[in-house]
C-alpha cells in the first residue's frame, strides 16, 4: 500500500475535489470523524467545509493546514469497505491525526480502488500536529498495516509497461476513466518540455490535449483540455476538461512537468541525435523508410504536415526511456524545415556533410566554453519551430502556393528570436 501526502491550504479545494467525485458516482464516503451529520444521515461540502473552517483558529500561525492523503492499495487487492474503514481509521490514529476531524472517500473512477482523507494539520488551540518525518512515519504505518491485514506489499506496485496501456477506445464508454488512466500513466513515464511532444506522445493511444484560455470576472485562467482522437489524429470525441479527469493532469502540473524535464532530457539529448544521425546516414528516400529505420534504433518518429503536404513538425520518441524530442531540440540542423528540405529531394541529403554533423559513430559533448552560446541557439531554435507549429498545426489551411509566405514567418521569427538573444547576453 502506498500513501500519498500534501499539505495545502485551500481547504475547500481538496474537498470539492472529492465531493465532486461523490456527485459523479465515482466516490462514496466511508468514514468521517468530528463533523456534523445532518438528520437524513447525510454529509454535504458545505457543512463540512463549515465544521473545518469553525476549528481553525483566526491567529492561526500555520498557513497550510489543510491534510490531504491518498491510500493506494495493491491493484490486485480487493478490499471491502469496512476493511477499508478500518485501514483508514489505524492509519489516521498511528499517524497522530486520531483526535482530528476528518473525512475518507473511497474513489472508484479508475480500475484501481483506493481512498482520499482529508483533515486538518492544526488543533483547535492552533497547534500544529507534529510531522515530523512524516513520510518516513507514514511509511512504517503502512508497513505495518500490510503485515496486520495480509496486503500485498506495497514495493511490488509498479506501474504498468507503456506498451501495456489501452488506446482510447470511444465504443467502450467510460471515456474519462479511460483518459485518466492512460493520462496518468503518460505523464508518470515520459519526460517532454512542450504540448507538441505531449502530443506526439498521446497520439499514439488516440488522444490529443489543447491549451484553452479563458476570462472570469475579468482575470484570464489557462487551462488544458483532452480530446480522443481516431488514427488519423482526428477528433472524435467531446473534449474533457482537465478538471473533470482529476489532480495532476492540469495545466500547472503539466507546466510544472514541462520545467523540470528540460533538464532532465539534456543528458539523453546527445544518445538521440547520434541515432537519428546514423539513420540519416542511411538515406532513407521516403517517410515510412525514416520510420522503420529509427524503429531499428528503438526511436519512434511522429511527423506533422500540413494540408499542402509540407512537414512543420518532427519528434522523436523514445518510449523505453521515456523521452520525446522535438527535431529542432536535437539542434538547429534537424528542425522540421531540413527534414521538410530533405524529402523533397532525397537526392541531396546535408546529414552527409561531417563539416555540419560530424561523425554518427561518436557522440561529442560540446566544450564548456562553447555550450553556453550553443545553448542559447538551441533555445531559440526551439522557441522558433514551436511557435511554427502553433501557427499551422490546427489552422494552416494553405495549398503550397503559399508556402513563400510560411518561409517569411520562419525568417521574421528567427531574426526575432536573434535579437532576443543577443540582448539577453548583453
Amino acid at each position: 500500500m502506498i500513501a500519498k501526502i500534501s499539505a495545502t491550504e485551500n481547504l475547500g479545494g481538496a474537498l470539492s475535489y472529492n465531493f465532486k467525485k461523490v456527485e459523479k458516482g465515482e466516490a462514496n464516503i466511508l468514514l468521517t470523524a468530528e463533523l456534523y451529520q445532518s438528520k437524513e444521515g447525510r454529509y454535504t461540502m458545505e457543512d463540512v467545509l463549515a465544521d473545518m473552517e469553525a476549528l481553525i483558529p483566526k491567529n492561526c500561525r500555520t498557513k497550510k493546514t489543510v491534510f490531504h492523503c491518498s491510500l493506494n492499495p495493491h491493484p490486485d487487492e480487493k478490499l471491502s469497505d469496512e476493511r477499508l474503514t478500518q485501514i483508514a481509521k489505524e492509519y489516521m490514529e498511528a499517524l497522530g491525526y486520531g483526535n482530528q476531524p476528518y473525512i475518507v472517500f473511497k474513489h472508484s473512477d479508475i480500475s484501481r480502488e483506493h481512498i482520499h482523507i482529508v483533515s486538518l494539520r492544526v488543533d483547535s488551540r492552533g497547534q500544529k500536529i507534529n510531522d515530523k518525518f512524516e513520510k518516513r512515519r507514514s511509511k512504517q504505518i503502512t508497513d505495518a498495516l500490510e503485515r496486520k491485514f495480509g496486503l500485498i506489499p506495497g514495493s511490488k506496485i509498479t506501474h504498468r509497461e507503456m506498451g501495456e496501456v489501452s488506446k482510447i477506445d470511444t465504443t467502450k464508454g467510460n471515456i474519462k476513466k479511460q483518459v485518466a488512466e492512460t493520462l496518468r500513466s503518460v505523464l508518470k513515464h515520459y519526460k517532454f518540455c512542450s504540448l507538441g511532444e505531449l502530443n506526439a506522445i498521446l497520439s499514439r493511444y488516440h488522444l490529443a490535449v489543447e491549451e484553452v484560455k479563458t476570462e472570469f470576472r475579468g482575470k484570464k485562467y489557462d487551462g488544458l483540455v483532452y480530446v480522443p482522437t481516431d488514427d488519423k489524429g482526428d477528433k472524435v470525441g467531446t473534449p474533457i476538461h482537465a478538471s473533470d479527469i482529476g489532480r495532476g493532469v492540469g495545466y500547472t502540473a503539466v507546466q510544472n512537468r514541462m520545467q523540470k524535464s528540460k533538464q532532465n532530457v539534456k543528458p539523453l539529448i546527445p544518445s538521440v541525435r547520434n541515432k537519428v544521425l546514423q539513420t540519416m546516414h542511411t538515406s532513407p528516400k521516403t517517410e515510412e523508410e525514416l520510420r522503420q529505420r529509427l524503429e531499428e534504433q528503438s526511436l519512434r518518429a511522429v511527423i506533422r504536415k500540413n494540408e499542402s503536404g509540407r512537414i512543420y513538425g518532427i519528434t522523436f520518441i523514445d518510449d523505453k526511456a521515456g523521452i520525446a524530442l522535438n527535431g529542432s531540440r536535437l539542434g538547429k540542423g534537424y528542425a522540421a524545415n531540413v527534414f521538410n528540405g530533405y524529402f523533397s529531394n532525397p537526392a541531396h541529403n546535408p546529414f552527409l556533410d561531417e563539416t555540419l554533423y560530424g561523425s554518427p559513430s561518436v557522440c561529442v559533448e560540446p566544450s564548456p566554453t562553447v555550450q553556453p552560446s550553443q545553448q542559447d541557439t538551441e533555445e531559440g531554435d526551439n522557441l522558433v519551430d514551436e511557435l511554427i507549429e502553433n501557427m499551422v498545426g490546427d489552422s494552416f489551411t494553405s495549398t503550397g502556393n503559399d508556402d513563400w509566405k510560411e518561409a517569411a514567418w520562419q525568417r521574421k521569427l528567427h531574426k526575432q528570436s536573434k535579437v532576443k538573444l543577443r540582448r539577453r547576453k548583453h
